[in-house]
């Protein structure tokens, strides 16, 4: 299963498998990010959904991820990226995510497809 990722303001895309957002995930984890959580706007009323599952980074179903939380999983992975030194494509996900995620030395946000 792929994930599309869509930055808030521009739009901008950027894209990974399964496997790959896991590792960021966890690789931010294990440097301290501790995620404030996901929302989901309902498209019926155009509010947010009450029954959304805030610890839900995975199911690709639009929700969105708030700049705060960006910002906080960034500095995690440059930690990761300088304490661990990953190489390959754990290296190319690693500066391929931090560089989308900023947008004019902002964390705008994104959601998640």
């Amino acid at each position: 299963m792929g994930y599309n990722f869509t930055r808030m303001d521009d739009g901008e895309e950027w894209t990974c498998n399964r496997p790959l957002w896991d590792f960021l995930l966890d690789s931010a984890r294990a440097k301290g990010w501790q995620p404030t959580g996901t929302y989901k706007i309902d498209e019926e009323s155009g509010d947010e959904d009450p029954a959304w599952d805030p610890n839900d980074y995975h199911s690709n179903s639009g929700q969105g991820v708030m700049g705060n939380d960006v910002e906080s999983m960034v500095s995690a992975l440059k930690l990761f990226d300088e304490q661990e030194c990953p190489k390959g494509v754990e290296k190319e996900i690693i500066s391929g995510f931090i560089r989308w995620a900023m947008l004019d030395d902002e964390y705008p946000g994104f959601e998640i497809y």
